[in-house]
């Protein structure tokens, strides 16, 4: 269970913190040691608020299962509780924020069921979204995608996770673009939250970010031979091998136990 008393963000977060923050927001240490997300310095908007909010949760400055105190973080960020609400409300659509009655807004943790779902659906679909896209994989579309594997490529020699993991999801991401079928990006869009939520908090999955590169340089040699029953198996391996391991169980912030995956 959560307890609903704990500070709003930990302290002893491992995690490196990535500098490709938002514009309009800085984050550090306030004197009492907890850390500060920074005023925005921008026409504050729900939008902007959850975009500070969603940067903070995806890089580990928020920590899975800490509670979002609106008034703390509100006189953090300069806002006012209306335009939080609605922010919160947003990540909350995004699978990044739960909400509970009585208790309040919490960031989200990622179940082994969870994950065993979506990745699931990865299995099957993904194939299907690479086959879709094959005629699309070269001129401007080769560029987008090349340009993914560039971008992980330079967080991994810099040791970055959350750009590496950024460029991940660009990865997959433009595959589905690509595919240029609408509900299988929506689907995508649909769980990327929650996928890169996980990959960020089980950082120690990554001994080597360059693994993670190596991976998807792998996938994308195989999808170039066109050969559908080869790439349907890589999906597979892939989806459930090294860099989209199935996470080990945790406990949802509504106390509920997991499912083993």
């Amino acid at each position: 269970m959560v307890n609903v008393e704990t500070t709003t963000i930990r302290k002893d977060n491992p995690m490196t913190l990535s500098p490709n923050r938002p514009p309009g927001s800085t984050v550090g240490r306030r004197e009492d040691g907890d850390i500060s997300l920074g005023r925005i310095h921008q026409r504050t908007t729900p939008g902007t608020v959850a975009g500070v909010l969603r940067t903070a949760i995806l890089d580990g400055t928020l920590a899975p299962g800490s509670q979002l105190r609106e008034a703390h973080i509100a006189a953090d960020l300069g806002v006012s509780r209306a335009p939080l609400r609605e922010a919160l409300s947003i990540l909350a659509d995004e699978g990044l924020v739960v909400k509970i009655a009585y208790k309040g807004a919490f960031v989200a943790e990622v179940s082994a069921k969870g994950m065993a779902e979506i990745a699931s659906l990865r299995k099957r679909l993904e194939p299907y979204a690479i086959e879709l896209a094959l005629p699309r994989l070269s001129g401007a579309g080769r560029t987008k995608i090349v340009r993914t594997l560039q971008d992980m490529a330079r967080g991994a020699d810099d040791g970055d996770l959350t750009r590496t993991i950024d460029a991940h999801m660009s990865f997959h991401r433009v595959i589905y673009e690509l595919s240029e079928h609408g509900l299988l990006l929506d689907l995508w869009r649909s769980w990327e939250s929650q996928l890169q939520l996980f990959l960020s908090a089980d950082h120690q999955s990554f001994p080597d970010l360059h693994d993670v590169v190596a991976e998807h340089e792998r996938l994308l040699t195989i999808i170039d031979t066109g050969d559908l029953e080869a790439i349907t198996r890589e999906i597979d391996r892939h989806v459930h091998g090294s860099t989209d391991a199935a996470p080990a169980a945790t406990t949802p912030v509504d106390g509920s136990q997991p499912s083993n995956a």
